[in-house]
């Protein structure tokens, strides 16, 4: 079949580069009797024609070759091209908007893959399995696995034939399974596994075995063990109380169980609020272990329970105090897990690293977790920044940025701006820290407020300067001492300049309200009618419009480039419903039609707006009714949604407790997407709100019954 390719417009094909004109090279490397070539023509295929899970028109049209060549006996790495015939029909393993072209293809030559069930070589049988499986070929493939399963002696590939029929057919498989966990290696993890995908416990008679073959888990490799997406072990699967038995059952000598176990609890909590609760106990013993492997999993469990780790603080609290020169070791997740619970330990914890003259990674958290204030902690923190602006040259400089740096003055600032008026002891640190920190100093001086007055002269000198910072600080003086004319100033500058601005920085202009009249005439170049081709474009717009309605209140002004923001969508939409929410209810009827849509829209892309647009149509007089169910869907979605449980509070509708409270009780994590690190703290975080909400919501329905 392979001399059919020159008949096929390669070119026209698309792969992962664009067109797939080497596609016929690179198969044909693949037959190659030359095992080295034929070997790169593999790493070729790999990276064009199914690149990290995804395939292309090109694979589709690919198939038929690749299964020819997975039977021709004198081919190489036969066995990695089965597995990548199995990876285009499993889900977990292939995406992209060829994939159904590419499983049909593969379901019209399954019957080809049967025979290597029969393979002489048992990498190729044991592949085979896996292809055949995800092969969509129905009953005859079925019956053709139950077949081989009645001849094959290979336990790897008996392995492999169990979960081929427990993933085609679980009624017949998964009897299969549970029987299986009597069978040699690696045959009870495969049947594990596959009991564990279905939603089954292991029978506690078979715990035994299966902790014996736990023990010997690296030693099975093969196309399930590479297709497996998840945790690739199975105690990292089980129920905490089984993964526990079976620990014990493989030897407390085995610290590499105990780390898998640690692995387990993580897992579990990652997924679930009171498998995380329960952690907490297997978590205390296993942080007192005697090997520092067992200890660094612990910790790092630790931080996967979120705020339930807080009866841990003790346990934390003494590890933190060890060297934390790995980011990734047990005294720098354990300072990162004390922040992330604002326990008031951290404080020493960070001192006793400074100490050795070592800087945290974890410090980075402290400006988002910021501990409670005591006159203490203000000393360590004011000592430790007055420390830091202590460096080179070249460390100031690149300090001084927007964002700032985690190794530098600004997570110490945030920490003296959340404590405000408590921190003024530390006023002439934060004047010394202007030059390094100028975005961050005047936040800080404004948050301490009037005690912060003997800095007025800084902020003055900062404001005359150049650019965004001196924006910063001309904003710092309108909080603190009222005075709008620095922040109009400078705005007009940047405008008159045509400096690049964001529109965070525009945002801060709009809050000079009608004192910024003198910038509406420079602003109308962003009020175009049309929305802007970026994102950060459209943004920007928006935030000329806040600042045009503040400064003049003209609608008719800013409403044509609202309606195109709204009518683009996506996440500019969300600002320009966050400016609609604050116009006067009777202007908003004539953008209530795009509203209504954006807050019915559920694509990814398009949720951002959601709750906005619904917080507009609420003030524009929407019945709350209609709005409670897609806030209440929009919480439950991946990322989760503060500020629709807000909103719901703010509403005041009390027929949305029933649902809220189902949120706030359900065993399962709402936020699954986002960072990897802080899924858990923001599930955690939401649940507080949900129930906040509620509360809020009972007393407010008390308080309107008492009146009637």
């Amino acid at each position: 079949m392979l001399e059919e390719m020159d008949a096929i417009n390669w070119e026209g094909l698309g792969g992962a580069y664009g067109p797939a004109g080497d596609a016929a090279e690179i198969l044909r490397g693949l037959a190659s009797p030359d095992k080295g070539a034929a070997g790169e023509a593999l790493d070729e295929f790999f990276s064009s024609i199914w690149h990290q899970g995804t395939v292309y028109p090109v694979t589709a049209v690919a198939v038929p070759f690749i299964v020819e060549l997975a039977a021709g006996r004198a081919v190489h790495h036969r066995d990695a091209l089965c597995f990548a015939l199995g990876g285009f029909g499993d889900p977990n393993m292939s995406d992209g908007s060829a994939l159904p072209a590419v499983q049909e293809a593969l379901r019209a030559h399954s019957d080809s893959l049967l025979p290597l069930l029969e393979d002489p070589e048992e990498a190729v049988r044991e592949a085979a399995t896996y292809a055949v499986a995800r092969s969509g070929g129905g009953d005859k493939v079925a019956s053709a696995l139950a077949a081989r399963r009645d001849v094959e002696d290979a336990p790897q590939v008996q392995a492999g034939l169990v979960l081929s029929l427990c993933a085609i057919d679980p009624a017949v498989g998964l009897p299969v399974a549970e029987a299986a966990l009597k069978d040699p290696f690696p045959v009870p993890l495969a049947a594990a596994h596959a009991l564990l995908d279905a939603g089954r416990a292991v029978p506690g008679e078979a715990l035994e075995r299966l902790a014996a073959a736990i023990k010997r888990e690296a030693e099975w490799s093969g196309a399930w063990t590479e297709s497996f997406t998840r945790f690739d072990g199975v105690i990292e699967r089980l129920d905490a109380v089984v993964a526990r038995t079976v620990v014990t059952m493989m030897g407390t000598g085995s610290a590499h169980s105990r780390v898998r176990q640690a692995e387990n609890l993580a897992r579990r909590s990652r997924a679930s609020r009171s498998a995380a609760r329960e952690s907490v106990g297997y978590l205390r013993e296993l942080l007192a272990d005697d090997d520092a492997g067992v200890v660094a999993a612990a910790v790092a469990a630790a931080a996967d329970a979120g705020h339930a780790a807080s009866s841990l603080s003790p346990e934390l609290a003494r590890l933190a105090l060890g060297d934390v020169s790995d980011h990734r070791g047990p005294a720098n997740m354990a300072i990162a897990v004390l922040a992330r619970l604002r326990d008031d330990r951290v404080i020493p914890a960070l001192t006793a690293a400074w100490d050795r003259g070592q800087s945290p990674d974890a410090l980075r958290l402290l400006g988002d977790n910021v501990p409670s204030f005591d006159p203490d902690s203000l000393t360590v923190i004011r000592d430790r920044l007055a420390t830091v602006l202590d460096a080179s040259a070249s460390e100031r400089d690149r300090w001084a940025t927007p964002t700032g740096w985690p190794d530098g003055p600004a997570p110490l600032i945030a920490v003296l701006r959340d404590w405000g008026p408590a921190a003024a002891p530390a006023l002439d640190v934060l004047v010394d820290a202007f030059p390094v920190a100028p975005y961050a100093v005047p936040m800080a001086l404004a948050a301490i407020g009037p005690a912060a007055r003997d800095a007025e002269a800084a902020l003055r000198t900062a404001a005359a300067g150049d650019g965004l910072p001196a924006l910063r600080a001309a904003h710092a003086l309108r909080q603190l001492c009222q005075d709008p004319a620095p922040l109009v100033a400078v705005a007009a500058g940047l405008l008159d300049s045509g400096h690049r601005l964001t529109d965070w920085d525009l945002n801060l202009v709009a809050e000079a309200g009608p004192d910024a009249a003198s910038l509406v005439r420079s602003l109308r170049a962003y009020l175009t009618g049309r929305a802007a081709e970026t994102y950060p474009d459209r943004e920007l717009q928006v935030a000329a419009a806040r600042v045009v309605w503040r400064a003049v209140g003209d609608i008719d002004a800013v409403a044509p480039t609202l309606d195109a923001v709204l009518l683009a969508g996506e996440r500019p939409a969300a600002r320009a419903s966050e400016l609609l929410a604050e116009l006067p209810p009777e202007l908003l009827g004539p953008f209530v039609p795009v509203l209504r849509g954006l807050a019915e829209r559920t694509e990814p892309l398009h949720g951002a707006a959601r709750v906005p647009s619904a917080r507009a149509l609420w003030r524009a007089g929407a019945e709350t009714a209609g709005l409670l169910p897609l806030l209440l869907e929009e919480i439950a979605g991946p990322w989760g949604s503060f500020d629709g449980a807000d909103l719901l509070a703010e509403m005041g509708d009390a027929d949305a407790v029933p649902g809220l409270l189902a949120l706030s009780e359900q065993d399962a994590r709402i936020v699954t997407s986002g960072s990897w690190d802080s899924l858990v703290w923001e599930d955690d975080s939401l649940r507080r709100r949900l129930l906040d909400a509620i509360t809020t919501l009972q007393i407010m329905s008390r308080s309107t019954g008492n009146r009637g």
